[in-house]
């Protein structure tokens, strides 16, 4: 009985403990990546704002574990998950990231000109709930879409330079 006892007060505090800690995690989690493009701000720019172009650069869409696709001017849908164009303007535009059973993310393709050439900058921004293993989990948020995110901007590049 007495290591059942210290068995229930050692879970308890090892989850007490968990609990505390995630609390100094933010709740919120920002994934961001940027590149410069050798192009007019204009040119750049038209191509994000038509999603129909995004199938040819972003990998995030183009996934094969998505089924009927389907890319139109201001959206994306797919039986798995859909984008939404929610504001454009001057410096860019957000959309909403929509997947089934899942809370929605903004998402943001902020685009700014120098001189000849364009820097976009692309983020994911998630609000995190307060359980520790949503906390925890935020943080490879940055490992799962970063490489995925800095491949379709160079593919973007790729697009925008060579026409």
């Amino acid at each position: 009985m007495r290591f059942i006892k210290l068995g229930l007060i050692s879970i308890v505090g090892l989850f007490v403990v968990i609990f505390l800690l995630s609390l100094l995690l933010p709740s919120r989690a920002i994934v961001s990546r940027a590149i410069t493009i050798n192009r007019p701000y204009d040119s750049v720019l038209a191509k994000l704002r038509d999603m129909r172009e995004w199938e040819k650069w972003n990998l995030l869409l183009r996934d094969s574990s998505l089924s009927n696709k389907k890319f139109e001017a201001n959206s994306f849908t797919a039986t798995e998950m859909s984008v939404e164009m929610s504001g454009q303007d001057s410096t860019g535009l957000k959309t909403l990231w929509k997947r089934r059973g899942q809370d929605p993310v903004t998402s943001g393709l902020g685009v700014t000109a120098a001189s000849s050439q364009t820097i976009v900058q692309w983020y994911f921004d998630f609000n995190v709930g307060w359980y520790p293993w949503e906390k925890f989990g935020s943080i490879i948020f940055d490992k799962q879409l970063g490489p995925p995110m800095e491949k379709s901007l160079d593919e973007l590049k790729k697009l925008c330079e060579n026409n």
